[in-house]
């Protein structure tokens, strides 16, 4: 499994943690239509965001044309899923809105504060600076 798919796991499990107890806490407090709404967000949510894994290996990993292009195309369809997903029900108002926005984002804020913390750091600290026409950049203080 690659560094990303692993990222994208982490982050949509501990984006699925977080949201039973906030699912409980909007079924406590409003509840069925908008727990169902806030679920659906979540899972909306979760499967947009788990695909960035694929976008990101398409683009990175062993990149050529074609790989480029399937993966600015993934990108874009995943965009497309989400706007269709959210889109289509608020439009015919099938879901409250606002439960199911709010689970579609708190899971955006979960998995993007998660990766942050479980990114693999590229530069190790006290790493030497970029190197200048070859030789090695000074830096002095004032």
């Amino acid at each position: 499994m690659s560094t990303h798919s692993r990222l994208a796991l982490r982050g949509a499990a501990l984006a699925l943690l977080l949201a039973l107890p906030a699912g409980v806490a909007v079924w406590y407090y409003f509840g069925r239509a908008e727990t169902l709404s806030f679920v659906y967000g979540v899972g909306v949510g979760i499967l947009g965001f788990a695909s960035i894994a694929l976008t990101v290996s398409l683009l990175t990993v062993r990149p050529s044309g074609v790989r480029i292009l399937l993966g600015v195309a993934s990108y874009g369809g995943r965009l497309a899923f989400a706007l269709v997903a959210v889109g289509v029900p608020v439009y015919l108002g099938s879901w409250p809105v606002l439960p199911m926005l709010c689970g579609l984002v708190g899971v955006y804020v979960v998995e993007n504060v998660s990766l942050l913390k479980m990114a693999p750091r590229s530069i190790p600290v006290g790493a030497p600076g970029p190197s200048v026409r070859g030789g090695v950049e000074r830096r002095t203080e004032i």
